[in-house]
């Protein structure tokens, strides 16, 4: 492996490409998950969330409690311009989305919701006995994990849309390795994306939903990624994956407003 400009790491098949996978890198933050609990106001997968004495849990329009998915941080995560610096970003889904929508590449029903840093988290809700009766059964992450952030520079994705801004559509097919690998076949092995993160390029299983329409590609920051994983008991349905993007702009101005929520199986 070579090591070149913004810290990539690049495969020795793939080195005669750097200058392009410089050119496409982006900031990404790495999010591994660890099984043991955290506080309210640490970045999280599942368990309780951060709430402030102000705030109710959100619920669906069935006026039911959402499951929560996820928490971020930023104090914790370090990434720079359009991300926050500080607050909270909390991510939920309806207790039926899983049901209904697994096989549909979106759910309608979901909420994101900021929490801007106060100068403390001391004032909390911290009874969360309302939500005894709700049913995680179906719930795709199946224990509360801290997240442990890594912050990297990454080359665009193998399924991202832009892949082709990079490199031309010619060259995938031809080999570049003694055993007659194409470039395709390495960058595949290099850059599939296929990791919990929050920024970067994003992985899919078929193809990038943006592909084709100048509307989604409006969509243009990974907010969050979390995959199927069976040894951290992560699964959507056929071990899919589901994707959080919004707009750059609006991200900069923290306005979580207009999101796309993203889901995607084998």
């Amino acid at each position: 492996m070579s090591h070149i400009e913004k810290n990539i790491y690049i495969p020795k098949e793939l080195t005669h490409y750097h200058t392009s996978l410089s050119h496409s890198a982006e900031q990404a933050a790495i999010l591994n998950p660890v099984k043991q609990p955290s506080f309210l106001h640490e970045s999280k997968f599942a368990g309780l969330p951060f709430l402030t004495n102000k705030m109710e849990h959100p619920k669906d329009n069935q006026n039911r409690y959402m499951l929560f998915l996820a928490q971020l941080n930023f104090a914790e995560i370090q990434l720079d311009h359009p991300f926050p610096q500080d607050g909270i970003l909390q991510f939920y889904i309806p207790q039926q989305c899983y049901e209904k929508e697994k096989f549909h590449s979106e759910c309608r029903y979901f909420k994101v919701q900021y929490i801007p840093y106060q100068g403390h988290y001391n004032e909390f809700i911290h009874d969360f006995t309302y939500l005894e009766d709700v049913n995680f059964s179906s719930f795709p992450i199946q224990q509360e994990m801290k997240l442990i952030p890594k912050s990297q520079f990454e080359p665009v994705s193998a399924m991202d849309y832009r892949l082709n801004n990079y490199f031309k559509p010619e060259i995938m097919d031809a080999p570049i390795t003694l055993d007659d690998r194409s470039f395709q076949d390495v960058y595949l092995e290099s850059y599939l994306a296929a990791e919990h993160k929050i920024g970067g390029y994003p992985y899919f299983i078929h193809q990038d939903f943006r592909k084709t329409s100048p509307y989604l590609q409006h969509y243009d920051t990974l907010l969050l990624q979390i995959v199927s994983n069976d040894e951290q008991n992560i699964m959507w349905g056929d071990s899919g994956i589901i994707s959080f993007f919004i707009n750059s702009e609006k991200l900069a101005q923290c306005d979580f407003s207009d999101i796309y929520f993203h889901v995607e199986e084998y």
